[in-house]
């Protein structure tokens, strides 16, 4: 059975890969927040991106708008279900990836397209992710009373960072650094 992008949201885990050659990994910790339609990836040390997820029949395709690789094939996949895991077999390339949903409310939830960034939110869990020059980087995090604390990053030295997201007049600033232009926002932004 084929998932709708509305059933997505939420906070994904990959508990399975299998390469083109067999070759299984069940051992990379590889994390994915599903929004309304914007997402943030996070793949390892230097590996992560972010953008929009879009459907066609049972075609997912993770448009990257910031990733801290090179560009490569579409990141197109075909998504069906196997009980409660997430099943996406490649369609420009040959893998399998099995997905497990975490724990965790999916409400509220909502994004920001920026230019260069995006900031999405599903329950008491962010992602962020953005590019400004050289320096970028993508990473998720959990949001309590007291903060938005960065848990997982593909910036080691990022995680534990607490973000301070500010919204005003059409822009977000985050960490009192740039303040970026609001392009497109999805759900009800609450921060």
């Amino acid at each position: 059975m084929t998932p709708s992008i509305a059933e997505c949201s939420g906070l994904w885990r990959r508990t399975l890969l299998i390469e083109a050659d067999g070759t299984r990994d069940i051992g990379t910790n590889v994390v994915w927040l599903q929004g309304l339609s914007l997402f943030v990836d996070v793949r390892g040390p230097g590996e992560g991106f972010a953008g929009r997820l879009d459907q066609r029949l049972d075609v997912f395709e993770w448009n990257r708008m910031v990733d801290l690789q090179p560009p490569g094939l579409p990141d197109a996949g075909q998504m069906s279900w196997d009980g409660d895991t997430l099943v996406e077999v490649g369609v420009h390339a040959d893998y399998t990836e099995h997905w497990k949903r975490e724990p965790g409310t999916a409400e509220p939830c909502w994004g920001l397209l920026l230019a260069s960034a995006v900031l999405v939110r599903v329950g008491n869990r962010f992602g962020w992710a953005w590019r400004s020059g050289d320096t970028a980087d993508v990473s998720i995090g959990e949001i309590d009373g007291t903060g938005w604390r960065i848990t997982t990053s593909a910036d080691a030295t990022r995680v534990g960072a607490v973000l301070q997201p500010e919204l005003a007049a059409g822009r977000l600033r985050v960490d009192d650094d740039i303040a970026w232009e609001i392009k497109e926002s999805e759900g009800s932004v609450t921060l």
